[in-house]
């Protein structure tokens, strides 16, 4: 029997919410740099406007 998968945490923030749920580090982590790349830009936009490039 396998375990329900958790829900994504809830920080009250829509993009970074949806960058959360959008996470999948099912199997090796290496496997996923990408998806992690998209969710620390995400971050990064969030926490600290106007620092990163536009159109990223």
């Amino acid at each position: 029997m396998s375990s329900p998968v958790p829900e994504p945490p809830v920080t009250g923030h829509p993009a970074i919410d949806d960058a959360l749920a959008g996470l999948d580090l099912s199997g090796p982590v290496a496997e996923h740099a990408e998806q992690i790349q998209q969710v620390h830009q995400v971050l990064q936009e969030v926490l600290n406007p106007g620092s990163t490039p536009s159109g990223r």
